[in-house]
């Protein structure tokens, strides 16, 4: 397996590797793959490069991203790297949209051809990059370090032992929540978090029977009055763990699908 093809595009590992893969069969061109030849006038061999079709780089997977952080144009020339699209990985399919036979577009021939070509233990890391949501991962990346949310009970400091208990008042708005509309949503959606399928019940028995937490799908804070909320509609049932994770960014909140979708991508083997 080749990681490095002497230019900007280079992987950490194989699951960088097939991650990328997966992006670049994407039914959505992100990048256009193509060929630039001049072989009739002798000036200079087939060139292999990548260029971006509307997608910020910042929302392209890591290796791709790191590439492309290199160009001032949007394109990389990475004749190795295409070169091995087409001989390894089914990129067989040409366009030449201009008829002068210089510039082709690749495309794959079919995703069942490309998997062809694809280990079993790296497909996880094919789909991957193949579901890869572009406009979720922006949007997350976007939320920097500083803005990730951490409540007195989770944030953490790496200091020396120290004392612990003692009172402090803090000053916040707090929104009422009603426990009709909370006790009416876990009737609706059941205990079972909806968005990972994790059952507390299940999970530790009498002791988490009947326990789930409710999240509102439009939070609390982004409205400017009162307002009628719908349990069926407006509330979700999920555990603390994807509820925590819905709730990382201070100035975002992640949609449960794309936290579904994220869930989805990273699966083990």
């Amino acid at each position: 397996m080749i990681l490095d093809y002497g230019n900007v595009l280079k992987f950490q590992n194989e699951n960088d590797y097939y991650e990328t893969l997966g992006f670049l069969s994407k039914d959505e061109e992100y990048i256009r793959v193509y060929t630039e030849s001049n072989d009739r006038a002798g000036a200079w061999a087939m060139q292999g490069r990548m260029s971006l079709r509307g997608v910020d780089i910042i929302s392209l997977p890591e290796a791709l991203k790191n590439a492309f952080e290199t160009s001032a144009d949007g394109r990389i020339s990475e004749t190795k790297f295409v070169k091995h699209l087409k001989e390894q990985h089914y990129f067989t399919k040409e366009v030449d949209p201009t008829g002068s036979n210089f510039t082709k577009w690749l495309y794959k021939e079919s995703l069942e051809k490309v998997l062809e070509t694809v280990p079993e233990q790296n497909e996880n890391d094919f789909f991957r990059g193949y579901h890869w949501n572009c406009e979720v991962v922006k949007r997350i990346r976007d939320a920097s370090m500083n803005e990730i949310n951490l409540s007195n009970e989770s944030k953490q400091e790496e200091v020396e032992a120290d004392t612990e208990g003692r009172q402090i008042k803090y000053y916040t708005t707090k929104y009422e929540r009603s426990e009709k509309n909370r006790a009416e949503a876990i009737r609706i959606h059941g205990t079972k978090c909806m968005i990972c399928g994790f059952d507390f019940e299940l999970k530790y028995g009498e002791l988490g029977k009947g326990y789930i937490e409710v999240h509102h799908i439009k939070p609390l804070s982004n409205l400017d009055e009162v307002v009628v909320v719908n349990p069926e509609t407006d509330l979700i049932c999920v555990c603390a763990n994807c509820h925590r994770m819905l709730h990382r960014f201070k100035n975002y909140i992640v949609l449960p699908e794309e936290l579904q979708q994220m869930i989805e991508d990273n699966k083990a083997d």
